[in-house]
């Protein structure tokens, strides 16, 4: 419980390694992630920029090497991965009425991309579940089009074991189908992408999916470099 789970739990902050040297309890780690959010991206971009500066220095394998800490220190500035633990409600009757319901947003990454799950049960007798890029206040920061990697896991209610999982990543074919999804937003949100027929309106409706008229749908999201 305490390593795991306890908001009370004092834990490192997760730039630690890169000379943060914050502690809090685990229920303050999100509010320090913004209030630091400059400090991390400092402390990172040093970090790498040193290791660059000296394989500079070095012999005739420097090229190979600078190319492959340019994409590490685009991971850390696009850390954390984003995470939603999404409780879906009254799905019967959304399923009945062909509704299309919005998570809250999250955000993905150091500079936060603003995103949320668009649950959708307008596909005739198939639930669809699609990644929402909506516009934020970090989008000159970040590279576009934006590519992920996503992962949707149903829990099963009865057999954690048994969850059902689907992942994906956006491809150079997708950005280019695509554009109305992973180009920079000019609205509120754009169109969604990922999954249009997840799972059917029977599977969901069985006993080991919902319960108590709700599902529990988890979400992860993780940035990739640009092509």
């Amino acid at each position: 419980h305490l390593d795991e789970h306890c908001p009370l739990q004092k834990v490192q902050c997760v730039y630690w390694e890169h000379g943060c040297r914050e502690e809090m309890e685990r229920r303050h780690t999100d509010t320090h992630e913004r209030e630091f959010l400059h400090v991390h991206y400092k402390l990172s971009t040093k970090l790498l920029t040193d290791r660059i500066t000296i394989l500079e220095k070095q012999n005739s394998e420097k090229d190979v090497r600078i190319a492959s800490l340019t994409e590490t220190l685009f991971t850390y500035t696009q850390l954390p991965t984003g995470r939603l633990e999404w409780n879906v409600k009254e799905v019967k009757q959304n399923i009945r009425d062909k509704k299309y319901t919005y998570s809250d947003p999250f955000y993905v990454g150091l500079y936060k991309c603003q995103s949320c799950i668009e649950w959708d049960y307008k596909n005739t007798g198939n639930v669809g579940v699609f990644i929402v890029i909506m516009r934020g206040d970090f989008d000159a920061k970040l590279h576009w089009p934006i590519r992920y990697k996503f992962t949707f896991i149903l829990t099963n209610q009865i057999d954690s074991k048994d969850n059902l999982v689907e992942s994906d990543e956006i491809t150079k074919e997708d950005l280019e189908e695509y554009p109305e999804c992973l180009n920079r937003p000019t609205e509120y949100r754009n169109d969604g992408l990922g999954r249009s027929s997840f799972i059917s309106n029977t599977d969901i409706l069985g006993r080991k999916y919902c319960k108590q008229d709700s599902i529990t749908l988890h979400t992860s999201v993780e940035l990739l470099p640009p092509l």
